[in-house]
Parts: structure tokens; sequence; C-alpha cells
């Protein structure tokens, strides 16, 4: 069901996002992966991890990706309600939060 939901995520994001944003996908043969990485034209990078727990936690290899790539924000989307910081720059986000902050961006 994983990986059901996070194409679902996937798809939920690309669409809300404005037509210059890029969607990819991020990973490299030491480990590094991030599951949605929006390019916008000017340059910024968001990160984005898609996880089914209630109680998200990035991965090393979110953090290594991140750590290449540089992103200025960092998100866990989350099927639960809330929207928390998990850590100082990685924030838990439900899915309808985040697609109408890309949205607005």
């Amino acid at each position: 069901m994983g990986a059901s939901y996070e194409s679902f995520v996937i798809e939920n994001l690309l669409t809300c996002a404005p037509q210059s944003v890029q969607g990819y996908f991020y990973r490299t043969g030491g480990g590094a992966e991030i599951d949605l990485v929006l390019a916008f034209p000017d340059g910024r990078l968001w990160a984005v991890a898609v996880k089914r727990s209630l109680v998200p936690k990035p991965g090393r290899g979110f953090h290594a990706g991140c750590a290449d790539l540089s992103p200025e924000r960092k998100f866990i989307v989350c099927p639960g309600a809330e929207r928390y910081r998990i850590t100082e720059d990685v924030e838990a986000i439900p899915l309808a939060a985040l697609a109408a902050q890309l949205a607005l961006a």
C-alpha cells in the first residue's frame, strides 16, 4: 500500500503545481533518495518524502539527498491532519496543505 500512497501523493502534488514547476525522483548509487524534487524555474528546489506513518521520520537517504541538492524547503507528506516540524528544517505536512502551498508558490 505504501507505493500506491506515494504515487497518489506525487500525482496530486504535480497536478497542483504551476505548469512551470518540474518534478523529479532523485536517487544515487550511494543510497540518497528523495521521492519528489520540485524544481522551480527560478532555481529553487523543494524536497518531498512520502510516508504513510502518522509519526513520519526522514530516512538517511532523504538526508543524503538533501545534502546533495540543498533544497530550499524539505517536507514529509503524511496522512495526519496536523502540520509540524520534525527537525529545524524538515516539516511534516498533510497532502492537502502542501498542495495548497504549492499552488500558491
